[in-house]
């Protein structure tokens, strides 16, 4: 009895660091853009919050090591991650320390369908031999790829609320091109009409190159590669082709601007159309549970008949 206890016991706190390590608490965003710009500049590597326990400082640098040491040998096998690299780009998170994460899980999940396999062969169901290593092997397998999930989930709300300001800030750019401003003017100035993450994201970019001489298009299409907004981009690249010619930038900053808001107004009906989808069965299974909740004593009675 005391040894289910014991065993129970370590179960559960076994899920519950396999869902902190799934779910870890989200940074603020000045964090997340110091993140970004550590990794940007190459110099520094991107770290959790410190904290003040010495004990999660060392695990959280042995998670980073593991992690580095797995993507690297993913690199040496040509699997180099480029989707889930831009989704934690785009989140904030380190990499290094994401892939040290599902290592982790991994094997927990490897230890946790092992222990589920031996428990049903002592509960007194035969299994072949080899099925409690399949089950933990299937297990570590699952347990993997559960990081990413959550990763591109959270990416992918990041990322529409960034193309959505994109399209605002490309429109101001415009306007303030159309009032005789260059684009060098007015791409930092119109990244200052906001204060959200996503705005300042860009005046950041915007302003770095600036500082350091580099072109502006450039580091955009370089952060649009970072972050895998393809329209950002593909905006820069074609904007690095007309840039001799401000007329040429500010019809291209305009076509790109409207082009955003009609896939975000599909994106708004498609979503719309699931909904309304989600509604009707919900009525159609509403309507036939309640024809069921009325016919139900009448089909008793004719049967006792």
């Amino acid at each position: 009895m005391i040894g289910m206890v014991v065993a129970g016991v370590g179960v559960g706190a076994a899920v519950f660091w396999l869902i902190v390590q799934i779910r870890p608490p989200k940074p603020d965003a000045l964090v997340m853009l110091a993140r970004f710009d550590a990794a940007q500049a190459g110099t520094l590597t991107p770290r959790r919050i410190d904290t003040s326990a010495s004990a999660m400082k060392s695990a959280v640098g042995a998670e980073t090591r593991l992690g580095r040491w797995f993507a690297i040998e993913l690199e040496r096998r040509g699997i180099t991650l480029t989707s889930l690299r831009q989704d934690l780009a785009l989140n904030g998170q380190s990499f290094d320390a994401t892939m040290g994460r599902k290592v982790a899980v991994a094997a927990l999940g490897f230890v946790l369908g092992l222990i589920i396999a031996v428990a049903m062969g002592v509960a007194g169901l035969a299994l072949p031999t080899g099925v409690p290593l399949v089950v933990a092997l299937m297990f570590a397998g699952a347990f993997f790829f559960v990081p990413d999930v959550d990763a591109r989930s959270a990416a992918a709300r990041r990322r529409k609320e960034f193309k959505r300001a994109l399209g605002a800030y490309l429109d101001w750019v415009s306007l303030q091109m159309s009032g005789k401003a260059a684009a060098e003017q007015a791409l930092p100035d119109a990244a200052k009409i906001g204060s959200g993450w996503p705005l300042a994201l860009i005046r950041h970019t915007v302003t770095n190159a600036t500082r350091s001489g580099e072109d502006v298009w450039v580091a955009l299409t370089e952060l649009g590669e970072r972050i895998g907004v393809v329209q950002l981009r593909e905006l820069g690249t074609l904007v690095q082709l007309v840039a001799h010619d401000g007329a040429q930038v500010r019809d291209t900053l305009s076509a790109r601007a409207a082009s955003l808001r009609n896939e975000e107004l599909a994106d708004a009906e498609g979503s719309a159309g699931k909904r309304d989808q989600s509604m009707l069965m919900a009525q159609v299974l509403l309507g036939f549970g309640f024809a069921v909740f009325l016919g139900y004593p009448a089909v008793v009675n004719f049967m006792r008949i």
